[in-house]
């Protein structure tokens, strides 16, 4: 009598291989550091301020506020442990002849892969929110009534910044140039357009590292509005604030476009 095998769904193959990679990735050192790099901002930006006779503000929102303002770098890091060499190692350390030949479509590994690099950032974003949100109870006596809204924009950010990096990981033949392209674009190559954009009085809404600004702007009430303020020259300067529902359609846009190349070029590409 034989015994047939039944293969699992996609689903259930996503599920399977984003498990394994959480289990790996909450072993590696990577994780290590980067809880490790949360933990030492707050303790930093804690600690400091007392010794400097910097007193912390009274108000909520601003309290946390001035711990968000790592949130976009933090991010980064995590998204170039966790995503930027998530696909390239794969052919550079032939890796994937043990598991390509096997029956998982590359796009649900891809699918599985992005899972967990997602699940991983939440459960840092959350702990770091968490952790900012007591010291903030503890400090000034409250929590900012939108934190949740926030932490939905950090986990938005960071899923876009994982596509992206995704997206280089796919293309790129090594780690190490998927790594060093994230960073350039994400530091570097949007921030400098972005400032370019603003000098020409022109809003950069399309960009990520510009919209990122609703994580912490969400804590207001009311939200912002782009305004007409003056620079460092004393000349008037147009201070653009993304709005809520555009900065979601951008980080969609990001997501979406990002995975979409992605998986075509991981699904063509040669061992």
């Amino acid at each position: 009598m034989t015994v047939r095998q039944t293969v699992p769904s996609d689903m259930e193959q996503i599920g399977l291989v984003a498990r394994y990679e959480i289990e790996k990735s909450l072993q590696s050192r990577a994780f290590i550091g980067i809880m490790g790099l949360m933990m030492a901002v707050i303790a930093l930006m804690t600690l400091i301020r007392p010794l400097l006779g910097i007193s912390f503000s009274d108000d909520p929102i601003t309290f946390v506020q001035d711990y968000l303002n790592w949130i976009e770098i933090l991010v980064l890091i995590g998204a170039v442990a966790f995503a930027s060499g998530a696909l390239s190692s794969e052919f550079e350390k032939r890796t994937g002849l043990l598991m390509f030949p096997q029956p998982v479509k590359r796009t649900t590994y891809l699918a599985g892969k992005f899972l967990s690099s997602i699940i991983i950032l939440a459960g840092a974003l959350g702990m770091y929110y968490v952790i900012v949100c007591l010291l903030s109870l503890m400090i000034t006596g409250g929590i900012p009534a939108a934190i949740l809204l926030s932490y939905g924009f950090a986990l938005l950010y960071a899923t876009a910044v994982c596509a992206v990096a995704f997206l280089l990981s796919s293309i790129l033949k090594t780690s190490t140039a998927s790594i060093v392209a994230t960073v350039l674009i994400f530091l570097m190559v949007m921030n400098i357009i972005e400032q370019l954009l603003i000098m020409s009085s022109i809003d950069p809404a399309f960009l990520i590292s510009n919209v990122a600004g609703a994580i912490s702007y969400s804590l207001q009430s009311p939200y912002p509005s782009t305004y007409t303020g003056v620079d460092f020259r004393g000349q008037p300067s147009t201070v653009f604030i993304p709005t809520e529902a555009g900065s979601v359609l951008v980080m969609i846009g990001y997501i979406a476009v990002s995975m979409v190349i992605a998986a075509i070029m991981f699904k063509r590409r040669e061992l």
